[in-house]
Formats: structure tokens, C-alpha cells, sequence
């Protein structure tokens, strides 16, 4: 019935609704933090990637300075595609 209390351990009864909304609103932040928690793994799984490549453009730039150019466009291009994949990530969770 509208307006029922509902008895909590150890707390005041609350109306049915209220505990509803309450019960509600901790669903809905609990996916919120799920949310949060993929887009920051995914940013700093991305964020590794490209110290990584970085890494690597820096090891074959000391083997081989002429290709210094190539090896830069090429890092450069994979972490402009990593960085636009976490982004589009990122957008699609918000």
C-alpha cells in the first residue's frame, strides 16, 4: 500500500518509496563507476601503448637516423589512432 513502512535493521523505517529511490540511486551510481573505471583503464592502456611506441621510435631512431622521419610519422599516426580510439570510447560510455 502507498506510504507502508518498511522496517531497516538497525535504522528508522522509511516509506517504500523512499527506499526505492534509494535503492535506485545506488544502481545507478554503481554503473557510473563502472563507466569511469573502463574509460580509465582503457586511457591508461592507451597511454602505455603510446609510451611504448615511443619507446621504440627512440631504440630504431639510435640504429637507423635516417629513417628518424619515417619512424616519427609512423609513431606519431599510431598514437593520433590510439589516442581517437580512446576518445571514441570515452564518448560512447558518456
Amino acid at each position: 500500500m502507498a506510504g507502508d513502512l518498511v522496517p531497516r535493521r538497525r535504522y528508522t523505517p522509511v516509506q517504500r518509496a523512499a527506499e526505492a529511490a534509494i535503492t535506485e540511486a545506488v544502481a545507478r551510481t554503481q554503473i557510473e563507476q563502472a563507466r569511469m573505471r573502463a574509460v580509465s583503464a582503457t586511457a591508461e592502456f592507451g597511454m602505455s601503448e603510446v609510451a611504448y611506441l615511443k619507446r621504440q621510435q627512440a631504440e630504431l631512431e639510435q640504429m637507423c637516423p635516417d629513417a628518424s622521419e619515417a619512424l616519427a610519422l609512423i609513431a606519431n599516426t599510431a598514437s593520433m589512432a590510439i589516442a581517437r580510439q580512446v576518445h571514441r570510447f570515452g564518448s560512447e560510455m558518456g
